[in-house]
């Protein structure tokens, strides 16, 4: 009877410790799946937390003088517009500090390219976080330098058409703002904005200081050029008519360069 007994107890503890050893297989299995969630979680975080380059090779080592010459670019542009310039001012003051000292830049597309997709990466990443305000001041940059490249570099172009510089800088009109960026990037980071906004009616400029519509913008849809020289834009025949003799001078200036490089274009 004893030894009956002691082979039953014996038999019990055999099967409480198989349970308990399936029961810390099962926890192992579950700490296991635990902790491959989390790892994949982390790893799907860390995923988000890269930054698209949004075209711009984030990896690739940056060239030296395209990166001198977008500081010394910014810094003019800052400086300037520090003493109260305008876009327009502020811009041709970055270009002029920067024309001598980076001419291998300036006058390289190639380079020129890597300086656009730089702020466009910039601008874009700008809208994602809300700063507006900056990705307008990036966008000015990029179709700035896009206008002096085909002047200068791609000879396609008379002059830099700073209507269209300036229609990208008016904090009225996101639809023009978020488009210029998401026309220009091969991703599709700022399709979910562009849908937001596209509904927006694009805003204009009238040239003229004493236009009587408020801060000078009107619906771009209704603005009309100067016909001598597209360098200025204005809501109504009165108002280009008023401008006309602070206007003369430029318009003269533009219109020559522009017959110069239609006359050339005609030889050739």
């Amino acid at each position: 009877m004893g030894r009956k007994r002691n082979q039953g107890k014996a038999r019990k503890a055999a099967k409480a410790k198989a349970k308990e050893e399936v029961a810390e297989e099962e926890s192992g299995n579950d700490n296991n799946q635990t902790v491959n969630g989390l790892q994949q979680s982390l790893a799907a975080q860390l995923q988000q937390l890269e930054l698209c380059g949004h075209g711009l090779d984030l990896s690739s080592k940056a060239d030296a003088n395209c990166t001198k010459f977008v500081t010394a670019f910014e810094d003019a542009f800052q400086c300037k517009a520090d003493k109260g310039g305008d876009l327009s001012s502020c811009l041709i003051a970055a270009h002029d500090a920067t024309k001598d000292e980076f001419a291998k830049v300036w006058n390289d597309s190639a380079k020129m390219e890597i300086v656009i997709s730089y702020f466009l990466y910039v601008g874009a990443q700008d809208i994602l976080e809300g700063s507006y305000d900056s990705a307008r001041v990036f966008a000015a940059f990029a179709r700035y330098i896009e206008q002096q490249t085909a002047v200068v570099s791609k000879q396609t172009q008379a002059v830099v058409n700073f209507p269209k510089v300036n229609e990208i800088f008016n904090p009225s009109d996101m639809h023009t703002l978020v488009k210029f960026f998401r026309k220009r990037i091969p991703c599709s980071c700022l399709n979910k904005k562009y849908d937001e906004v596209k509904s927006i009616t694009k805003i204009g400029v009238c040239y003229n200081p004493k236009c009587s519509v408020p801060l000078g913008k009107v619906e771009r849809s209704k603005t009309m050029y100067c016909s001598r020289c597209r360098c200025a834009t204005y809501c109504s025949h009165g108002c280009q008519k008023a401008h006309w003799a602070q206007h003369k001078p430029d318009c003269d200036m533009n219109a020559a360069i522009k017959a110069e490089f239609d006359a050339k274009q005609q030889i050739t």
